[in-house]
């Protein structure tokens, strides 16, 4: 794909290809950008010498791309037209201005649920995970997640083993995630778009990829029609970071596991998040769940509501305290 100037300006200024300039972050290039009057173009301008030197790298971003070639990666920026305009729409500022990614971007078409959740995971964690996802697909949604072990593999591996469509926002890894042969399977079936900010040729940390992890949560909410949060730890943890930071901004609906073992899941609930009950439908606010599910049926569904799944209604704006609706 030939690249317009823009989209190369941002590479160059952006793009980390393990040299020895110092390539803008996210921060700065957004704050140089607005004071370029939100023109790509005029950031070359720039009279600050850190600019010029960037610009004048021609040799290093050939030998980067090479690089990124043999991997399969390739790097998409926001003025490019297979970019997730989404993320750009819903976080500005906090949008990537480069991604480097693999696999076919028409799959952005599609719409999607998110998945969050712990590492450490139980049985009944994988099975409630499981059903949602599979209704997921039934109902013509992809499953969008971090690539983790634990809650992300589980819900990326379901949806990819029945034919659904999966986005994956890793935090650094990119390059040892495309090494897997069920991950080249699924990309070269068309199946799976995998996704990074943070290059592959970059140097690692373990604070680096820390900071990475908690970076790409909002890149999940912000994808998706609505993120189910499955486990999350009481007040620590990127899972629970995320969802807290999810619900302040309102990137996405939060949807929450309402599993009384879970204090976080718990507390997420009492902090707006929307109560998934065991059979994945939706629960009221201060909702009794000593009635049998028949009785909650008679009481809560309305007819109109009925054919209608929880991502329908809240595409349509929909979704109300008063409405009990088949759900995820």
């Amino acid at each position: 794909m030939m690249k317009c100037r823009e989209s190369e300006i941002v590479e160059v200024l952006c793009g980390v290809f393990a040299d020895q300039y110092d390539p803008l972050t996210r921060a700065e290039f957004w704050k140089l950008y607005h004071q370029c009057g939100d023109s790509v173009e005029q950031m070359t301008e720039s009279d600050d010498e850190r600019i010029a030197k960037l610009m004048e790298r021609s040799g290093a971003i050939a030998f980067g791309r090479e690089k990124l070639d043999q991997m399969g990666v390739r790097i998409t920026t926001f003025v490019d037209d297979d970019f997730p305009h989404r993320l750009y729409e819903k976080l500005g500022d906090f949008c990537p201005p480069l991604l480097y990614v693999c696999g076919e971007t028409s799959l952005l078409e599609q719409k999607y649920v998110g998945y969050v959740g712990s590492r450490n995971i139980q049985g009944p964690d994988i099975g409630w995970t499981e059903e949602r996802v599979k209704k997921n697909i039934h109902d013509g949604y992809g499953v969008v997640t971090g690539g983790a072990k634990g809650i992300d593999s589980v819900a990326a591996n379901c949806a990819l083993n029945m034919g659904g469509k999966v986005i994956l926002f890793l935090p650094d890894n990119i390059k040892e995630k495309l090494r897997e042969s069920f991950v080249q399977k699924h990309i070269w079936d068309g199946n799976l778009l995998v996704y990074s900010h943070i290059s592959p040729l970059a140097v690692k940390s373990r604070h680096s990829f820390v900071a990475a992890a908690m970076e790409r949560n909002k890149y999940i909410y912000s994808l998706s029609s609505g993120t189910v949060v499955v486990r999350s730890d009481l007040k620590k943890g990127g899972t629970w970071s995320g969802a807290v930071e999810a619900l302040k901004h309102h990137w996405a609906t939060v949807f929450v596991w309402d599993n009384a073992d879970y204090p976080g899941n718990q507390e997420l609930i009492r902090m707006g998040a929307r109560a998934l009950s065991n059979d994945g439908s939706l629960k009221e606010a201060g909702e009794d769940t000593t009635k049998n599910p028949e009785e909650q049926k008679v009481e809560h569904e309305a007819e109109e509501y009925k054919q209608m799944t929880l991502f329908d209604l809240m595409d349509h704006n929909s979704v109300t305290a008063k409405k009990r609706v088949s759900i995820i």
